[in-house]
């Protein structure tokens, strides 16, 4: 039987292929992000690649994805995502070991999905891949506490004036870096909603561009596009 059998109505490699994906960030919610993708399909047909500077430590053995002997030795957390992404979902996953920042001279994309520490650095980030050319489609997910923003930025067909009021940093609805304070249910829900959003652009059909969603009080919010016109 086909290993997607249960889901080909949905999502399939094919509708994933030519769409490499490259993840900034492997902690709590980059590692959830890589393997809800994974588990989707991501990795058959296109490339995935996953950047991030850090080590595995004890504290995060919680929320992330690595075992104790990442922790015990030091191992890159990239490395340790690459190693748990072949054992149970037979995918290879490209690993960068420095900090994403946006001006990578290799080709990035045509999918970015930002998991980072913080506003400034997505600023930052965002303001490079704008005027690459490479880059098509952007998923942004934050997430403090219990509550996840998620945005979705088509580079191809949107204004860009919604996305960036939210990089404005006096909005910022929380000032603590991302999964600073979490539980693993969150970001098992931040990947969730940030798959789903793959999916629809994958497929051609309409997204919303913002969702938020409480997970203590179990509200969720969407905003649609804003197209250039």
């Amino acid at each position: 039987m086909d290993e997607f059998y249960r889901q080909r109505e949905i999502i399939t490699p094919d509708d994933l292929e030519g769409l490499d994906i490259d993840i900034a960030g492997a902690g709590a919610l980059g590692g959830a992000i890589l393997f809800c993708l994974c588990k989707m399909g991501c990795g058959v047909r296109n490339r995935m690649t996953i950047t991030d500077f850090d080590r595995c430590a004890e504290h995060n053995r919680a929320t992330q994805w690595c075992r104790a002997s990442h922790v015990l030795l030091g191992e890159p957390k990239v490395e340790a995502l690459a190693e748990m992404a072949s054992l149970l979902c037979e995918r290879e996953v490209a690993t960068v070991q420095d900090r994403f920042t946006g001006d990578e001279s290799r080709p990035l994309g045509p999918v970015v999905i930002l998991a980072v520490d913080g506003i400034e650095e997505r600023l930052s980030i965002w303001r490079k891949i704008k005027q690459r050319g490479d880059v098509r489609f952007l998923l942004d997910a934050r997430m403090g506490a219990q509550i996840l923003d998620a945005y979705a930025v088509d580079l191809e067909h949107d204004s860009f004036d919604a996305y960036e009021h939210s990089l404005v940093i006096e909005d910022e609805p929380y000032d603590e870096p991302c999964t600073r304070r979490a539980v693993f249910y969150t970001v098992l829900g931040g990947a969730a909603f940030v798959g789903s959003l793959l999916r629809a652009y994958a497929r051609g059909e309409d997204f919303p561009r913002h969702v938020a969603f409480d997970f203590r009080h179990f509200f969720v919010e969407t905003s649609a596009a804003s197209p250039d016109s």
